[in-house]
């Protein structure tokens, strides 16, 4: 076999179906070659990264279009600059940076002073603090109860001095006071012209009448009342009464009517300090007050 240079203008090759002639310089050098026409090459496999020639075939496949791409696996792209606001990408560590002073939708913790407008709560709202301040003009509350003094234990003893304190040139305070068991006002209190203090037994201006047609034995229900009778007269039983009540007897007819010291009880007569039963004229109305449930002064006119 012989070895050497071969010098030729063309070359001809069998193609199968007859002979064809190409020219030596229409044969693509080794290096730097340039192609023309229709150049095809294998395809390699997805994800090949190497020096193999890329068809249009393994391009198509492996990225992705300019429009519209569905990436898959985890894309990166280059981070922003803090404070960009174009139509750039933006990677997470850009928006851990500049969302680090927003708290999450869901979650949040917040520090430091947070302020806002029109704040709407589509659910409850819970408030962990020393002090809550409500800067407003009018305070609008819907709830038909405010519960004061909500404590994990609660008892008269931290129930004591709380209630609702106006600031003025002095304090204006209705609170609850533990040592009298009462609530207490540090001002004088006006009810409006037509409206009246009561109690069970109604305005405290006026003396309830509890009217009887016959004999009536006094109850403990009579205090603060006066027992308008006209007939039968009434009688003081003990311990129906207690230490301060009072009750006042008032005869409704032309005729006498006895007022009877029950058994156990001492009725001291408020006029000659006698004790015993009374005998009221008619017309006449007396007062009884109770020192105890045993003890009581009476007094008035037409008593006797």
């Amino acid at each position: 076999m012989a070895y050497g240079d071969l010098k030729v203008n063309n070359l001809i090759y069998d193609t199968g179906s007859g002979d064809a002639t190409r020219t030596v310089l229409s044969i693509p050098q080794l290096a730097s070659p340039t192609f023309t026409g229709t150049v095809t090459v294998p395809t390699p496999t997805a994800g090949d990264n190497s020096t193999k020639a890329a068809t249009t075939a393994f391009v198509a496949t492996s990225f992705a279009p300019l429009a519209s791409p569905t990436l898959t696996g985890t894309p990166a792209a280059p981070t922003a600059s803090a404070n960009t606001n174009t139509t750039q990408i933006a990677t997470t560590a850009f928006v851990m940076t500049e969302v680090g002073d927003y708290a999450p939708l869901s979650g949040a913790t917040f520090t430091g002073t947070v302020n806002g407008t029109s704040l709407v709560l589509s659910a409850d709202l819970t408030v962990n603090g020393t002090t809550t301040t409500i800067n407003t003009t009018n305070l609008d509350v819907e709830d038909k109860n405010i519960t004061l003094g909500k404590v994990s234990s609660p008892s008269n003893t931290t129930a004591d001095g709380r209630g609702l304190t106006l600031k003025g040139a002095s304090d204006k305070t209705f609170n609850w006071v533990n040592s009298t068991d009462s609530w207490t006002s540090s001002e004088n209190i006006e009810v409006a012209a037509g409206k009246f203090f009561k109690d069970d037994k109604g305005n405290l201006r006026s003396i309830p009448a509890n009217t009887q047609g016959s004999a009536h034995v006094a109850v403990a229900a009579d205090a603060g009342k006066a027992i308008y009778i006209s007939t039968g007269g009434v009688t003081l039983n003990n311990s129906i009464f207690s230490a301060g009540d009072a009750v006042t007897i008032i005869n409704n007819s032309g005729s006498d009517q006895t007022i009877t010291q029950g058994s156990g009880v001492t009725l001291h007569n408020s006029a000659d300090a006698s004790t015993g039963n009374r005998t009221l004229a008619a017309r006449g109305m007396a007062t009884v007050w109770f020192a105890s449930a045993s003890v009581g002064y009476i007094s008035g006119a037409g008593l006797s």
